[in-house]
């Protein structure tokens, strides 16, 4: 800035205006990155320091807003597709007898796209408000030791072909 425009913004008060913007924008750059950092940790943390720090007026825990579990539904009614995720043969096969025995509907049975599952996985569609419940209920019913019920990941929904939930399968199962 030239020295003559320097002294007319001192005469005319103008500078200190520009000052005070200049702090403010300051201050708002560290208030975006304090926030950014905030919610690195919370997502680090899985957000329980966040949820745990948050008490009401009493001293205990704050309001959540609790989450809704739906029943199951029949197992009549939850078509399943059947994946060899360990790629010995007849894994997938198996499975899907079990799962008809106990009267399950088998949309699918095939390979995974890729044999390196070291759990079995029991997959939901996030949108279906039964599909959490309809998870676990498969698990339990084929008493699956280990098995994780999880929503859908990496698989589209084109590649369920109307089924309710996706069965991975990476261990032999014992029954």
């Amino acid at each position: 800035m030239a020295a003559v425009e320097h002294h007319f913004l001192l005469d005319t008060g103008t500078w200190v205006a520009v000052r005070r913007r200049r702090v403010i924008e300051r201050f708002a750059v560290w208030g975006i990155l304090a926030a950014v950092a905030l919610v690195a940790v919370a997502a680090l943390w899985g957000g329980t320091a966040l949820v745990g720090s948050l008490t009401s007026a009493k001293g205990g825990p704050a309001e959540v807003a609790a989450e809704i579990v739906v029943p199951a539904p029949p197992v009549e009614k939850t078509p399943v597709i059947v994946w060899n995720g360990l790629g010995a043969d007849g894994v997938a096969a198996e499975a899907a007898r079990q799962l008809m025995i106990k009267h399950y509907p088998i949309a699918a049975v095939s390979d995974a796209p890729d044999h390196s599952y070291m759990k079995t996985y029991v997959m939901y569609q996030t949108s279906d408000p039964a599909g959490k419940s309809a998870a676990g209920a498969l698990i339990k019913s084929l008493d699956l030791q280990g098995a994780v019920a999880q929503p859908l990941d990496g698989v589209r929904k084109d590649q369920l072909g109307g089924a309710r939930l996706l069965l991975i399968v990476a261990d032999p199962l014992s029954h």
